[in-house]
């Protein structure tokens, strides 16, 4: 079973590897992945109106920096909290 914060908004997976951030229109718009790097993305609304999708992405697997760099990037983009405590890499 996932875990799931802020109001539905940031979910963790069950063996505690990924999570998985939501914008207030639905769309996923961040993922980090302690396997595949992280990807913090526009919604799909902006990409509708012409928008790229990746705001910051990455494709290898991540630091702890990065961890750190996408909690950053979810308060700046979104206003979203993520906490740090979430993944310990």
């Amino acid at each position: 079973m996932e875990q799931i914060f802020n109001a539905d908004q940031v979910q963790v997976s069950a063996d505690g590897s990924t999570v998985w951030v939501h914008d207030l229109d639905g769309s996923t718009v961040g993922r980090f992945s302690e396997r595949f790097g992280l990807d913090v993305h526009t919604t799909v609304t902006e990409q509708l109106d012409g928008a790229d999708q990746c705001l910051h992405c990455t494709h290898v697997a991540p630091s702890a920096d990065d961890w750190q760099k996408f909690c950053e990037l979810m308060q700046l983009h979104y206003g979203i909290e993520v906490n740090p405590a979430l993944i310990q890499i």
